[in-house]
């Protein structure tokens, strides 16, 4: 297996008095007016009627709001959303042991297991995943694929599903032309494309561990998914296609 990569780290109403109204003749102000005018049983009924009103609707009003004020305060329903954020990888930075636990591989050639270290420093030590790097020259193919794997089960009432990660390329390859290539997709079970992350090619060299992100547009609350890198190198000069630290995050209630 070979690899050529160089990498660098890097109120109330108004109160007016009622005035009685005058039984003396129009033009005639004299002593029977003035006897009208002095008696008070009339006023004194006038003013406590008056005044037993706003007692009442204050009573009345104030009430109310007392009532008002407590159903506000009642606790939020218990059906409410209490966004929380989880990790559905598994091993997602490669350094589980036994190495290679919970990913599934299918190497190109089984003496090279995909979940290695050794060539460069990994991203996060100590492992990570080489992918490629092989030729179709060296298993007597036209050409040559590594594939690596895991299942996951987004969870229901997700609203947003983003996956991080690193990688490195490095090839043997000189011509301007694409001859090896590089995928990270996220797919069904069956295989069936969902959202392509990653589209590397020999084209595509890097010189340090290069992060990468991407928020998926696909509603999968409640689906089992699969992520799912994949490489494969022609006949001559290899290429190689590293990745490392990557994690998987689910948004959803609680």
């Amino acid at each position: 297996m070979s690899l050529a990569l160089g990498l660098a780290l890097a109120g109330c109403a108004s109160a007016n008095g009622a005035q009685p109204f005058s039984d003396a003749p129009i033009g005639n102000p004299g002593a029977d007016a003035h006897q009208f005018s002095d008696a008070p049983a009339r006023q004194l009924d006038a003013f406590e009627f008056h005044d037993a009103r706003p007692l009442d609707a204050f009573v009345f009003e104030d009430a109310r709001p007392l009532d008002a004020f407590e159903f506000r305060d009642a606790a939020p329903p218990p059906d409410a959303c209490v966004p929380v954020i989880t990790e559905l990888l598994a091993n997602p930075a490669f350094d589980l042991t036994p190495v290679g636990t919970d990913w599934q591989a299918t190497p190109i050639d089984p003496a090279y297991p995909l979940i290695t270290n050794g060539a460069i420093a990994a991203q996060s030590p100590a492992y990570y995943a080489w992918m490629g790097g092989i030729t179709g020259d060296d298993e007597g193919e036209l050409t040559v694929t590594d594939l690596l794997y895991q299942d996951v089960v987004v969870p229901t009432a997700t609203t947003q599903l983003v996956v991080t990660g690193y990688y490195a390329v490095g090839t043997q390859e000189t011509d301007p032309v694409v001859y090896d290539t590089g995928t990270f997709d996220l797919t069904k079970t069956d295989g069936t494309p969902i959202e392509n992350v990653l589209s590397l090619s020999n084209l595509t060299t890097t010189s340090t561990w290069v992060a990468f992100s991407h928020t998926f547009t696909t509603d999968l609350s409640g689906q089992t998914v699969r992520v799912r890198m994949t490489t494969t190198n022609d006949e001559i000069n290899s290429t190689g296609f590293l990745f490392d630290t990557l994690a998987l995050k689910a948004t959803h209630c609680d």
